[in-house]
């Protein structure tokens, strides 16, 4: 399972697919709601190239019309997910140790 900086972004994808809406139109709504996002973020959320605070997922869900569970994978192998998210791309907030 390809996860890159999050895994929700491809239910993101699906959800605004099927409601025909563009990533400008999806942007345009997050942005009605109070979340001041550009189209590029949502490209890259969707496209798994950023990571996606808790809050974000409220926004999302609430104008997906979705549950926040919904935008997570179903039986997502987490073994394979998390080493995914321990190696590569990390962005480290802390300096792990080793790494000072």
């Amino acid at each position: 399972m390809k996860c890159g900086l999050n895994v929700v972004g491809p239910q993101v994808q699906r959800f605004r697919v099927r409601k025909v809406w563009t990533q400008p139109v999806l942007a345009q709504k997050l942005q009605l709601q109070g979340w001041s996002v550009s189209t590029g973020s949502v490209g890259k959320l969707e496209a798994q190239l950023r990571r996606v605070p808790d809050c974000e997922l409220m926004f999302l869900a609430r104008v997906l019309g979705v549950s926040v569970s919904d935008l997570f994978p179903k039986g997502a192998p987490l073994k394979e997910v998390g080493p995914q998210f321990q190696a590569g791309r990390r962005l480290a907030v802390f300096p792990a140790r080793g790494e000072l």
